[in-house]
């Protein structure tokens, strides 16, 4: 019985990541094709992508794979903005939210005094979908850690969240409680 579960829950998980990826290459499709021909791209074009936290790191990625990541718009390349659409692209993967979330903010850099100095981004988001997750509260998921060198859109080592609402517990208990217990 728990093989067939297993098997069930596989197929259901690569089905919505398929979806997943067939959605996200079709908002970027166009732009791709035109970063493919070495067409101009205009300001307007990527800023309309990079306000989507959830392409933000595909339009970031494919900039760079044609050498052109210094056309990324400036007020998106920044760490929080990197973070974010990392929180944003976790939080879609199917057995996490599973669709990215409809609202997402920034609520606090928590600092961490290790052997170097680390930092995390802690965002809040709410969301419609899926039921057992709709709330009329705000969620914390975690991000990071990052250091005085770390670049906008390096890959954080720890993105997660418990989905525990703002109250069940403090930005700080949660970064220090993913910090020690998510793998690195």
């Amino acid at each position: 019985m728990a093989i067939i579960v297993m098997f069930f829950r596989d197929y259901y998980v690569k089905l919505k990541l398929e979806r997943l990826t067939s959605k996200k290459y079709a908002a970027m499709k166009a732009f791709i094709e035109k970063l493919a021909v070495n067409t101009l791209l205009t300001e307007a074009e990527l800023l309309e992508i990079a306000q989507n936290p959830s392409l933000r790191l595909a339009l970031f990625h494919a900039l760079k794979a044609y050498n052109r990541e210094a056309s990324f718009p400036k007020d998106f390349y920044t760490e929080e903005k990197g973070a974010e659409s990392y929180m944003v692209n976790w939080l879609e993967f199917p057995t996490e939210l599973g669709n990215a979330p409809d609202e997402i903010l920034l609520l606090r850099i928590v600092p961490l005094e290790m052997q170097t100095r680390l930092h995390y981004y802690v965002f809040k988001f709410k969301t419609e979908k899926p039921r057992w997750a709709k709330s009329s509260n705000w969620m914390i998921g975690v991000c990071g850690p990052y250091t005085e060198n770390s670049e906008p859109f390096d890959i954080p080592r720890r993105i997660f969240s418990r989905f525990k609402q703002i109250g069940e517990i403090n930005p700080h208990a949660e970064v220090m409680w993913v910090h020690e217990n998510i793998v690195k």
